[in-house]
């Protein structure tokens, strides 16, 4: 099998990633709307502002969990957006 490729937002949505955003200015935490992210721009090395505070905020990639069989159909709605 060939190594997966991730570096647009589009490929984070196609191989059921997500990002994480948490500010170190006034400590919000929140999932990131990829679907309001341009499909294609990467988001490898962007730098991310906190729409409260303007400080920069901290990244984190995680796969959606899914049910063991690997279906899930609240993630199969979140790719058809």
């Amino acid at each position: 099998m060939p190594p997966v490729i991730i570096s647009t937002f589009a490929d984070l949505i196609n191989h059921g990633f997500k990002l994480h955003g948490s500010c170190s200015g006034c400590c919000i935490n929140r999932d990131i709307d990829l679907n309001r992210c341009p499909p294609g721009r990467t988001f490898v090395r962007q730098r991310f502002k906190c729409r409260a505070c303007g400080s920069s905020v901290m990244i984190t990639l995680s796969k959606i969990v899914t049910s063991s069989d690997g279906h899930s159909p609240a993630l199969d709605r979140w790719r058809e957006r």
